[in-house]
């Protein structure tokens, strides 16, 4: 083996040419000389592994290198020879380039050809060749000693200030160049005092500057056009395309657009940046899955909802790698870009799982050079709500108050009071109104003090109580530390990243810590090894905090001495109340301030994923990867209701059976622990060959490979009554009577508090999923001007049936793409400098997890038996030709550059998604007459457009502008369903055949008749006046029936427009950020007021009292107010839904980069930023009412905003 030779003076190497693996003898000396010779860099240039022989003098050189640094050719002359090379770094920043063009020549020919025109000599003995500077004359001597200086500087980004390792900077007109190190900084030396330095990096504009000793920081700008042609490739996961040669829908955002907002979660630097990606955590999508489940989440989709399944957010790919993992475990940080695969071209790769778009995120990565350190903390703070500026009635309790007066005064009788105490009547809760109209009836006060009582419930209003006991200012803290460099064979990237919450609700906080570590090591001259390693934690604290608007205005939480108060509302008679408690049992009042601080949730998650890719380059333009992911994680659900809490109380009392004076507990006294573990396991183990190649005009980029997945879910649930939560230990309980029913432990006097199903409280569950894939995707590309396209994809799994119709059936997809502006027609058109058009044509696949292709039974206690019996319930049917979704895709784009400083794209889409998972009729031979199949179907199409424009770049001022806007609408097709067809029921089933998802529906209410009825119409303009909910009457059941034409589609909830504008200023060493948002093409209802609410809107005091008032209100009577068919009619009424689009300035962030402080250099920081940002600074709406839904509500009138403030280092 070659011996590996030290620097004679042992200068430490110039970093410039760390990346050769030159490393320095580290002699004692090496402080003392490192002063002596101001920076003087010393290299030793190769370390080989090859075996030096004599015969190594003789061996043939063939290279072919023009205008190169001398460094370059050195190394290949190593890799060649065998030889090793010594030399400073000094006397290699004298090189000039270099141009050579040999073949098999002998090495010391080709040595003196090279250093024939260089201010070097050489030397060679052995196996080693060692570089000597030139001798001079005195003439020479003479001249150098007044022209020459040593020039160094820094190259940084211009926007984002950060260092560009690798920047080449040459001296204009001569062969004297050198590269930028891993800090950006570089030193020429000995260079002509009126010389001019070109410097140039990829990607970004070159700048001619004249030479000076210091030239500082020299900040070099993007070019757009450059990054097009060079510098960005488009990230599918599995393999990486040029951006001319794509011919799927994609868009991409980079750090510098991602980081200009401070960014505390993952997905809030992404709203409206991407066309196609809606995310909206305002606007709730209501739904009912086929099974019958209800959900309400926020928007998260592309290109919209194409399933009726729990699965509709996209597929989440990290690191080349789809995660089981939830997004809040992202560290918004870590990001180097984020892509979106919006079309079969793009997406079809992922088989099964792509149909609702995928999201790839691709995390920083290490550049080789010394250790460079990065520290982020962020403070965000948002105020509590400011309910005085909700629209709720100033006299929110007095007209409440007064309503239900006047409604129970219809039903109470002199006899009401005395039935309180009874069981049955008893428990039954009511308001304090109620309460104080029984009492003056039953005369147990006099007018004068009900009179009273109701004017302290009119004077009094518990918001402020509210807000000083349940309420403060949330508070969110981030603290990030990361470290990285190597040299090119070994990177390390490791981050740390510490977030504490804090919510308004008091007693509700979270935090998080992540820890990761990226490595990327060449093991071999054709094998390298990418390996990432994390640990997430994660824990959650929640506390039972009630709603502002769940309890009425003149409920107090506190009594006048500052403990504790019943919610009256919530608890039973007070006069029954107390009558249990004569009898032993235990309070059954609801205390928020009690339940607040004795009942608690704590959650905690803990994560550890490792990602392991090994590439072999089997050359010739193949690769071949073997590769995979391994995640675990674990989670550990504690629900502790306190001794003493409402919880606790209520099942102690349900269970307490009274006897002959005696009471026995069969639920005892004592906390109650619900303790819940979860555990998932998943891999996914991949293989994969690669071809990358170019002959001539032709190109090829090429993946195939195969896939085995397996997902493993387990959990289990326990229970404990009576428990202590210091001894850990619980009292025994008669499980068995509790959860069969019997009568013989049920409670006499507290009644309707059952504990339920023993599932509930026991448990334990077990679920895995595999799956095996093989895929295929092929780019193939002709002078960069045409491209064709297509993927393949066959995934086979537990969840499908063995249907071999659908068994084998594979994905595809094909697309093409043609780069116009590179047509020879197109040569004069100085100003165009991109224009392309691509289509694409395929199908992707969503697996709902609705139904299992076998027969499912779940085990029952039968208790109608005696003794009890286990039997089997059937939980489905078999289902052989169970399939996944299948959406068809099709896309038509352009995408376009102007003056080198405008990008933008169109996007023409449809989707159509085909066998979704729902409940269709079936033979009913089969044991059933409907079932869950593979049936419906839901279509979406859309637009999209996207601008990216550099308006002005300059040293000291940059303006860019960015702009998305997306169009989507949708139609569900062939859902089955039978039952109720109202409004109540529509507007949370989210999917009715033949309209929008999302649909809402209402009724046609033109106002009141002269006796307070709401009156509504049909179609054909006949009126009817809805003044009664007894079943019995046709038109209670006309208002459910979809045939009678009295229920009419109103429009979709779901917004079909979103748009983003975004711009950033940079003026100097500081930068201005604005985000506005825009969301449109949608329906609210705006709520009614109505004095039956706990917080009354405004206006709700003006409801029908007496013939005449319809003329000036359209709130129905007394009693239609609190009966089901009229209120429906009055708060289900067309004329109140209203358009929903709406306004918001979503982020203002300003940034100032303090580098130039002489105490900040000092102390060594190479970057130092501080920015402030506003989010959610203000919101309109576009309707009549000024309702915008970026408030949560229409009682809230305006936007709460969060202030943060955050510090950016590197050093």
């Amino acid at each position: 083996m070659g011996q590996l030779l030290s620097v004679k003076n042992g200068h430490k190497p110039n970093k410039v040419y760390q990346k050769l693996n030159l490393k320095p003898d580290l002699c004692k000396q090496y402080i003392q000389k490192t002063k002596l010779i101001m920076r003087l860099t010393t290299v030793i240039l190769i370390a080989t592994f090859m075996q030096a022989s004599a015969a190594g003098f003789a061996q043939k050189i063939s290279i072919n290198k023009s205008n190169v640094l001398l460094v370059d050719v050195i190394t290949e002359l190593r890799k060649q020879s065998g030889y090793n090379f010594i030399a400073s770094g000094e006397l290699l920043n004298k090189a000039r380039l270099v141009s050579i063009a040999v073949k098999n020549t002998e090495f010391k020919t080709v040595l003196d050809q090279i250093f024939n025109d260089q201010p070097i000599t050489y030397e060679i003995n052995n196996n080693t060749v060692t570089l000597k500077a030139k001798p001079a004359g005195l003439l020479d001597r003479v001249t150098e000693w007044f022209q020459i200086t040593d020039v160094s500087g820094t190259i940084v980004d211009s926007l984002s200030n950060k260092p560009l390792p690798g920047a080449t900077i040459t001296v204009k007109g001569k062969n004297q160049a050198v590269r930028s190190a891993a800090d950006g900084s570089f030193k020429l030396l000995n260079v002509d005092e009126n010389a001019i330095l070109v410097i140039k990096f990829i990607g970004y504009k070159a700048k001619e500057i004249k030479a000076e000793k210091n030239m500082g920081i020299i900040r070099l700008s993007i070019d757009v056009g450059e990054l097009e042609e060079v510098g960005v490739t488009v990230n599918t996961g599995y393999q990486r395309i040029k951006p001319e040669q794509s011919t799927g829908a994609v868009s991409q955002i980079s750090t510098k657009e991602y980081e200009s907002r401070v960014s505390t979660d993952f997905l809030d630097g992404l709203v409206n940046r991407l066309p196609g990606l809606m995310i909206n955590n305002s606007v709730l999508f209501n739904s009912t899955d086929p099974n019958g489940n209800t959900s309400s989440r926020p928007l998260f989709n592309i290109r919209g909802i194409s399933t009726m399944s729990a699965n509709q957010n996209p597929l989440i790919v990290v690191d080349g790698y789809p995660t089981e993992l939830t997004l809040d475990m992202i560290d918004p940080n870590e990001i180097k870009s984020v892509t979106i695969l919006k079309d079969a071209a793009s997406a079809t790769v992922y088989g099964v799982r792509a149909s609702n778009g995928v999201i790839i995120i691709e995390r920083k990565q290490a550049n080789p050079g010394a250790a460079q350190f990065n520290f982020r903390t962020t403070l965000g703070l948002k105020p509590e709500e400011d309910y005085s500026r909700y629209r709720w009635d100033p006299d929110a309790s007095a007209i409440n108050a007064s309503y239900v007066r006047e409604r129970q005064s219809l039903n109470i009788t002199p006899a009401t009071w005395s039935t309180l105490f009874n069981p049955g009547v008893g428990n039954i809760r009511r308001s304090i109104p109620f309460y104080i109209q029984s009492q003056l009836a039953a005369g147990i006060i006099s007018s004068a003090q009900a009179e009273s009582s109701f004017a302290e419930l009119a004077n009094y209003d518990n918001l402020n109580d509210y807000n000083r006991l349940f309420q403060r200012t949330a508070a969110t803290q981030t603290n990030t530390l990361n470290v990285s460099g190597g040299v090119p064979n070994a990177l390390y990237y490791i981050t740390a990243n510490y977030t504490d919450n804090r919510n308004n609700a008091i007693l509700n906080d979270n935090n998080r810590f992540l820890l990761t570590g990226r490595t990327t090591l060449k093991l071999a001259k054709r094998l390298s090894l990418e390996l990432t390693t994390e640990y997430q934690e994660q824990r959650f604290n929640s506390a039972p905090i009630p709603v502002v608007s769940q309890f009425a205005g003149y409920e107090r939480y506190e009594d006048v001495n500052g403990n504790p108060n019943a919610i009256i509302s919530m608890s039973y008679a007070p006069v029954y109340n107390n009558f249990l408690l004569s009898q032993g049992l235990l309070d059954q009042n609801y205390y928020p301030l009690v339940d607040a601080y004795s009942v608690s949730d704590k959650t905690r998650t803990m994560n550890n994923k490792t990602i392991a890719n090994f590439t072999y380059d089997i050359g010739k333009g193949f690769n071949l990867l073997f590769g995979g992911v391994y995640e675990t994680s674990r989670s550990e659900i504690r629900h502790l209701a306190g001794q003493g809490s409402s919880e606790v109380n209520a099942w102690v009392n349900n269970y307490t059976v009274t006897a002959g004076g005696t009471f026995k507990r069969n639920v005892p006294d004592g906390d109650f622990l619900r303790q819940q573990n979860t555990s998932s396991t998943g891999y996914t183990a991949r293989t994969q060959l690669n071809y990358n190649k170019k002959f001539g005009d032709h190109s090829i980029n090429a993946i195939a490979g195969g896939e085995i997945r397996s997902i493993l879910n387990k959990g289990n649930l326990a229970s404990y009554f009576g428990y202590n939560d210091q001894s850990l230990l619980q009292q025994p309980v008669d499980y068995a009577s509790i959860f069969n029913g019997l009568a013989s432990v049920r409670g006499t006097l507290v009644t309707g508090n059952t504990l339920g199903s023993l599932t509930s409280f026991f448990n334990q569950t077990y679920n895995e999923d595999r799956y095996l894939s093989a895929f295929s995707n092929v780019v193939y590309s002709f002078k960069d001007t045409y491209s064709l396209s297509g993927s393949i994809r066959i995934d086979q799994s537990n969840l499908f049936g063995s249907d071999p119709r659908y068994k084998y059936k594979p994905l595809w997809s094909l697309g093409a793409a043609w780069n116009i502006h590179r047509e020879d027609f197109m040569n004069n058109i100085n100003w165009l400098h991109q224009l392309k058009l691509r289509s694409a044509f395929g199908f992707n696949g969503n697996v709902a997890k609705l139904s299992l292709p076998q027969v499912i039974a779940q085990a029952q206690n039968n208790t109608s038996n005696t003794p009890i019996l286990t039997s089997l319930v059937l939980a489905s049917n078999a289902n052989s030709s169970l399939r996944w979704e299948q959406t068809e895709n099709f896309n038509l784009g352009l995408d376009f550059n102007i003056f080198k400083n405008i990008t933008g794209s169109f996007d023409y889409y449809t989707k159509k998604t085909t066998d979704v998972m729902g409940n269709s009729t079936i033979d009913p031979t089969l044991g059933a007459t409907s079932a869950l199949i593979n049936y419906a179907t839901i279509r979406n199409n859309g637009l999209e457009f996207s601008l990216k424009a550099d308006w002005i770049s300059n040293k000291n001022f940059n303006w860019n502008t960015g702009l998305v806007i997306a169009k989507n609408g949708s139609k569900v097709l062939d859902v089955y369903r039978t039952g109720r067809y109202d409004p109540q029921v529509l507007d949370i089933l989210g999917y009715v055949n033949g309209y929008p998802v999302g649909a809402m529906f209402s009724y046609n209410t033109t106002g009141l008749n002269n006796e307070g009825h709401p009156i509504i119409l049909d179609p054909s303009g006949k009126s009817y006046v809805v003044n009664t909910s007894t079943i019995t009457n046709p038109l209670v059941a006309a208002m459910s029936n979809k045939d009678s034409g009295l229920v009419q589609y109103s429009g979709t909830t779901i917004p079909s427009i979103s748009a983003g504008l975004s711009n950033r200023i940079d003026v100097g060493s500081f930068y201005f950020f604005a985000m506005i948002n825009y969301y449109g093409g949608f329906k609210v209802r705006v709520p009614r007021p109505t004095p039956v609410d706990n917080r009354p809107l405004l206006g709700a005091n003006n409801y029908w009292r007496v013939a005449g008032d319809e003329l000036n209100t359209d709130i129905p009577n007394l009693v239609d107010l609190n009966s089901p068919n009229p209120s429906w009619a009055y708060r289900y009424n067309s004329n109140y839904v209203v358009h929903g689009d709406y306004l918001t300035l979503g982020d203002v962030t300003a940034s100032y980069r303090l580098n130039n402080v002489p105490f900040i250099k000092k102390a060594g920081f190479k970057n130092f930023e501080i920015k402030a940002q506003v989010s959610n600074l203000y919101t309109v709406g576009f309707n009549r009412y000024n309702f915008s839904m970026g408030t949560g509500s229409y009682a809230k009138s305006y936007v709460t905003p969060t202030y943060t403030l955050g510090l950016f280092t590197n050093f």
